[in-house]
């Protein structure tokens, strides 16, 4: 399934995962790619939208944001791009060298890029900051209207990754887009705050 969270943001959901499609004017950028079973969904929601896939930005290397990378570099020839600590990893799950090395505080696509390493190193966020719009890759997943931390074990650092929990109280924005759980619309920074709160960061 997929629908328009926002204006020009497109999220498109395959089992616990999202993937959002970005409008860019005369090309969309997808923000990670699911599973291996995720790539017929967003090309076919790129269709649906009618505007080719010319970049994919990737939150991190792992192999449910992964998955569908090599479907869709091969189908569409997407630049693809990662930050520069993330570029091992990515091709040891996908085969794949990113074509674009990204590095804190750089702005591509029309996102700041934000390094936030923890759950893996080269993990990043991606704030449209004419938007206010962020998307955390899997910095914090969505619960019941509330927002957790990632499981420890599935991170590489869980209290380095807390850290940066806390850090992200400093960007601007307000609407939350996370790969696992429902997107926060207007209450992200507010409901961030709280985890952080209830984390005693």
């Amino acid at each position: 399934m997929h629908g328009e969270v926002l204006p020009g943001v497109y999220r498109i959901f395959d089992t616990f995962v999202n993937v959002y499609l970005v409008d860019r004017g005369d090309h969309l950028v997808a923000v990670d790619t699911g599973l291996d079973t995720t790539c017929g969904k967003i090309l076919d929601a790129a269709g649906k939208i009618g505007k080719p896939l010319r970049v994919i930005a990737l939150t991190h290397g792992h192999l449910d944001h992964t998955g569908s990378l090599k479907c869709l570099k091969g189908r569409t020839n997407a630049v693809i791009a990662a930050h520069r600590d993330e570029v091992e990893l990515i091709k040891e799950k996908t085969g794949l060298e990113p074509d674009v090395e990204l590095m804190d505080g750089d702005v591509f696509e029309g996102f700041r890029v934000l390094h936030r390493p923890g759950h893996t190193r080269g993990s990043i966020c991606l704030l449209d900051e004419k938007s206010r719009s962020l998307f955390v890759g899997d910095l914090v997943i969505e619960r019941g209207g509330k927002l957790e931390e990632v499981p420890h074990q599935y991170s590489l650092d869980p209290e380095m990754n807390r850290r940066r929990i806390r850090e992200l109280l400093e960007a601007d924005f307000e609407n939350l887009l996370p790969a696992h759980g429902e997107p926060l619309l207007g209450n992200g920074k507010e409901k961030l705050g709280e985890l952080v709160e209830r984390l005693g960061l």
